[in-house]
């Protein structure tokens, strides 16, 4: 079966053209690294000078704090204060009514109410950001740390500043806050076995909401070329979406929204879809969903569907998207820097006559992102396969979770074409394994 699918899609642009477009652009290895995890936090602090890191988790933030939740997972503690010296036990500082929730974490724990924040506030003469200042100073002093510390974690950026302004004037303390690869992100960037694993899971999970969409769409008559519900009216894009939110919470997901674009949004990779659009058959509907699973961490899966048919141009552009995504895949390795696999595919989709921002950085039609990123927490983390300038010494590390995402989009002619799957560089093995399993399928029967 695999080697029919090769055959097929040589011959749809010429068989010594495809070999020569998945060969010329993948040189030798020309780096090599080994990733950080959570488990090497200790050495990275180390290497950083850190004598401990101080992460805020603020109440509202809730999973866009990926700092906290990378400790708390999704234990329900909403609000708290995680402090770190290398080799410790991290101590979470919580509130009262979270008590229960706190010991789930398997931190040590000092709850809120030991330093009585109202006493606190009353003497430093109703100061509130002088009290925080000094509730901040009386947990450090509690758990023995002094010196060079990292802030880290999400609160709002006036709030966050002038904190770290006030607890950077007193002299006990050298606060280090730092702009990208901070230590966290560094121990994120690769996942252990468990975290591919939750990872799988919400793939897994996802897929399922995948098939139920699809079976949604077919369960629909059709009139014309218009999908219509039991009472004759058209079937919307707010119809589909609506109906991806009872299953994403069926699946046991959170969802903030997905892209279910259809025709001309589909031309525009991030348009999540207008609601009113009818949906019809014949045109492309690019379906981009990034759920989170249990734990926290997110799957990010696309599929492009055409109901019933698809016009010659779409089914061209779809080989060439999937030609471009298996050579990809095929060749991603630890060694060559990130932006060589996306300055790859540029190069294939330039073959093929389209525009890229390699070549026009500009560009609105043709292939007009990059070829993935990393994620986990965060739908979107390192490493980066986009433009060498960005990212230029990037590598696919062992534990590295990636995404391999080309596309093409021409929303003036009414279509766009993006085929997405998850994969785990496995440190044991250190083979590329894919996570996603859902068919790649463009024509959707009727």
């Amino acid at each position: 079966m695999q080697e029919n699918r090769w055959n097929q899609r040589k011959l749809a642009i010429g068989s010594s053209d495809y070999w020569l477009l998945t060969t010329r652009y993948f040189s030798l290895p020309t780096c090599a690294n080994i990733g950080p995890m959570k488990s090497d936090l200790p050495q990275l602090m180390q290497a950083r000078n850190l004598d401990a890191i101080v992460i805020i988790g603020p109440d509202n933030m809730g999973v866009a704090n990926t700092a906290f939740t990378y400790f708390v997972g999704d234990t329900h503690v909403t609000n708290g204060t995680i402090v770190i010296k290398a080799g410790e036990t991290p101590v979470l500082m919580h509130g009262t009514m979270e008590r229960d929730e706190a010991t789930k974490t398997g931190m040590r724990l000092i709850n809120k109410a030991t330093y009585n924040l109202p006493e606190i506030i009353k003497q430093t003469g109703g100061d509130r950001l002088a009290a925080d200042v000094e509730l901040l100073k009386r947990l450090l002093a509690d758990v023995g740390v002094a010196g060079r510390i990292g802030f880290y974690g999400i609160d709002e950026v006036g709030k966050a500043s002038a904190l770290i302004k006030a607890i950077s004037a007193d002299s006990q303390f050298d606060v280090v806050v730092e702009y990208e690869r901070d230590v966290l992100s560094e121990a994120r960037r690769t996942k252990d076995r468990h975290e591919a694993e939750l990872i799988r899971n919400a793939c897994r999970l996802t897929e399922q909401v995948i098939a139920a969409t699809r079976r949604f769409l077919q369960s629909h008559k059709v009139k014309g070329e218009t999908l219509v519900k039991a009472d004759g009216s058209p079937l919307t894009i707010g119809d589909a979406k609506n109906f991806i939110r009872r299953e994403v919470a069926a699946a046991g997901l959170t969802m903030h929204d997905c892209i279910f674009a259809i025709g001309h949004d589909a031309g525009v990779p991030h348009s999540a879809g207008t609601p009113g659009d009818v949906i019809q058959l014949g045109k492309t509907i690019i379906f981009d969903i990034w759920p989170a699973g249990p734990g926290g961490y997110h799957s990010d899966i696309t599929r492009t569907w055409c109901l019933g048919y698809a016009p010659d141009e779409v089914k061209l552009a779809y080989e060439q998207v999937m030609l471009v995504h298996d050579a990809t895949e095929q060749n991603f390795n630890g060694q060559q820097f990130t932006w060589e696999f996306n300055h790859q595919a540029c190069e294939m989709f330039d073959e093929f006559g389209h525009d890229t921002l390699l070549k026009n950085y500009g560009a609105s039609t043709g292939y007009i992102h990059g070829l993935g990123h990393g994620f986990g927490l965060a739908v979107h983390e390192s490493p980066n396969m986009g433009l060498q300038g960005t990212r230029p010494d990037e590598t696919l590390q062992p534990g590295t979770i990636i995404c391999n995402e080309p596309g093409l989009y021409y929303a003036e002619k009414g279509w766009g074409v993006r085929v997405e799957d998850d994969y785990w560089h496995d440190p044991e093995t250190g083979k590329f394994e894919r996570l996603t399993e859902f068919d790649r399928g463009l024509i959707v029967p009727m």
